[in-house]
């Protein structure tokens, strides 16, 4: 779930590197250290 809306973010954005990872888990409501973990790696996986 969490590598579909991030992959959605990304295309949204002009430069995939004003990707803000504070602000999505915000409006996502993800919390724990666990969400942030896994937003990073996905993140970085569909980056490079």
């Amino acid at each position: 779930m969490i590598h579909h809306l991030v992959k959605d973010a990304l295309e949204s954005l002009d430069d995939p590197t004003e990707f803000d990872y504070l602000k999505f888990m915000s409006y996502y409501n993800l919390k724990t250290m666990t969400n942030e973990i896994m937003v990073k790696e996905e993140y970085l996986s569909l980056v490079n």
